[in-house]
């Protein structure tokens, strides 16, 4: 490899130092304006590659990937020493196949200028990547699916996205104990990542109960969702609730079929009586996995719909520091709100950028980012070692919830029509009653902040999101 080029970090820690990088944006529609490239534009200076769905079905991948990885290549260069070559952005796209991402990831890696890799396609096009990543010496970091829980992330792979099985058991959790229900619906993708999803699922119900039944449904394209709902709808008993992994299309294609079925999710009484023989109409509160969480989710979410993510997945209008200042970088550089997953692929580049910065010449800089240490890049605290190559803290997972009508949400009435979820207090919490949330952010989302040392906030203090207790009838 050739010696890399020192780069200055950026951490997105303060609101002043991201929003004051970037350029005031145009009035006009600014994702055709910068347009991905597929080869550097320059011939000297490091290159950051995306190798994501940007055409397909699976498009949402890659669209939100680009417009964060982006960003963190613009905050990057503005950062640079005079004399630095600036990053450049290589953008591949996959198409939503495994095969050619692997192609596409194996290329990147071929060119001694690059220096890492987001990967924002099938997970399954990464997972046999570790060879080419070992030879070239750089890190890829996957923004979408879960390579940790199938024990597939190597010494070159990270991992952004939520791992499944700590998703699982805030969702087991809610299911169980918070929502007392005893038969269960598993919908996945018949793949890899759908098989690891069902996995993570089962293994944390039994972590907290036997006493249910789960039934389960798979499928290979979206058109067959209604035959799996069918077949869920003809287990006795019928799932009180049905959990799903898949798409934002697969996710709204479940809720608009339960809708035009007259099984809309109500309350948390009418889906149990629901389950029993006799009259009372199927109705089946939907839980969703962190894709669940997008504006890409084009049918009506009925409320009480539950989705799990770590509260980092509000950073469009959570008033923690870090996601303030990724939010209004990202609006001055896109003129749009990031609603969606953006901020996965700029942390992602934000972290290849800080490897490059402290790594010698010839260095791996997977090895380098394996020192990474309690540090925000406009999301919350990353830390890597030897062996833990996610970013995401179990601690910080949750669960976000559609608000039902009359109920005291403060930030209701600011939310965009495409993005209605609020966090869920009590899915912040391991035991229904207080936070988990990272104590350094309780005094921007709670009203009652506890001295230092002291007991975490309870909460119904909760600023923002569902702070009832487990008797709202709903939620």
């Amino acid at each position: 490899m050739i010696a890399r080029r020192t780069v200055v970090s950026v951490l997105c820690v303060s609101v002043l130092s991201v929003a004051s990088a970037c350029q005031p944006a145009d009035e006009t529609d600014l994702f055709p304006a910068r347009t991905p490239v597929v080869d550097p534009t320059s011939s000297e200076g490091p290159v950051i590659g995306l190798v994501g769905s940007m055409t397909g079905p699976d498009s949402w991948r890659g669209e939100d990937a680009f417009e964060g990885a982006d960003l963190g290549v613009h905050i990057l260069n503005s950062n640079l020493g005079r004399d630095d070559p600036p990053y450049q952005l290589v953008t591949l796209d996959d198409q939503g196949e495994a095969s050619s991402a692997k192609e596409l990831v194996a290329q990147l890696a071929a060119s001694e200028r690059t220096v890492g890799i987001v990967y924002a396609g099938p997970p399954e096009g990464l997972a046999s990547s570790e060879e080419v990543l070992a030879e070239a010496g750089i890190p890829a970091l996957l923004c979408f699916g879960d390579l940790y829980d199938q024990r597939a992330l190597r010494p070159h792979m990270f991992q952004v996205s939520p791992p499944y099985l700590w998703q699982a058991r805030r969702i087991a959790s809610y299911l169980l104990v918070d929502r007392g229900y005893r038969s269960l619906g598993l919908l996945t993708e018949e793949s890899t990542d759908g098989k690891t999803a069902e996995e993570s699922l089962s293994r944390a119900l039994s972590e907290f109960s036997r006493r249910r039944r789960t039934s389960g449904a798979t499928y290979s394209d979206p058109q067959q969702i209604g035959t799996s709902i069918s077949l869920l709808r003809r287990q006795r008993p019928r799932p009180q609730a049905i959990v799903v992994h898949g798409s934002p299309a697969v996710f709204s294609e479940v809720i608009r079929l339960l809708d035009k079925s007259g099984s809309r999710y109500r309350t948390t009484q009418a889906a149990r009586a629901g389950s029993r023989r006799g009259g009372a109409p199927w109705r089946p509160q939907v839980i969703g996995f962190d894709l669940a969480i997008t504006p890409f989710v084009r049918a009506a979410v009925p409320p009480g719909t539950v989705a799990s993510d770590t509260y980092a997945r509000g950073a469009h209008y959570l008033p923690v520091p870090s996601l303030s200042a990724f939010r209004m970088a990202f609006e001055d550089w896109w003129g749009d709100e990031p609603l969606g997953w953006e901020r996965r692929a700029f942390e992602a580049t934000s972290m290849i950028g800080w490897a490059a910065e402290g790594a010698g010449a010839d260095e791996d800089l997977a090895d380098q980012l394996e020192t990474l240490r309690a540090q925000r890049f406009g999301g919350l605290d990353v830390s890597f070692d030897a062996d833990d190559h996610t970013s995401v803290e179990p601690t910080n997972m949750g669960l976000w919830a559609v608000p039902r009508p009359g109920l005291d949400v403060l930030e209701r009435r600011n939310l965009p029509d495409s993005m209605p979820w609020v966090p869920l207090g009590r899915g912040f919490s391991t035991d229904g009653r207080r936070t988990d949330i990272a104590p350094q952010d309780w005094r921007y989302l709670f009203t009652v902040v506890p001295p230092t040392g002291g007991p975490a906030p309870p909460i119904q203090a909760a600023r923002w999101g569902i702070t009832t207790p487990r008797s709202d009838p709903v939620h």
